[in-house]
């Protein structure tokens, strides 16, 4: 998913959660290499670091979400353990 233009030309950026967490991975590597090989022009400069900053954040969240519900399932399996005649 790209960021769709809005009537005065800019771009309107994708919700990072309709673009998942590899689109946001995506979107944050397109950033990194538009820095890395100055593609990026100053005056948009803010705005992609901000950007950033947004889908980090959200990667970040997304993980500590995902491993909270590793810690509440894997012991689950722990104690369904086949070899275990309990």
């Amino acid at each position: 998913m790209n960021p769709s233009p809005t009537s005065d030309g800019s771009e309107q950026a994708v919700p990072p959660a309709e673009l998942g967490f590899a689109g946001c991975l995506e979107e944050l590597d397109s950033i990194v290499r538009g820095l890395e090989t100055d593609t990026i022009d100053v005056d948009h400069l803010s705005a992609s670091v901000e950007r950033a900053a947004e889908l980090v954040e959200w990667c970040r969240s997304c993980l500590g979400e995902t491993r909270t519900r590793l810690d509440e399932v894997l012991p689950r399996l722990e104690l369904a353990d086949p070899g275990d005649d309990g």
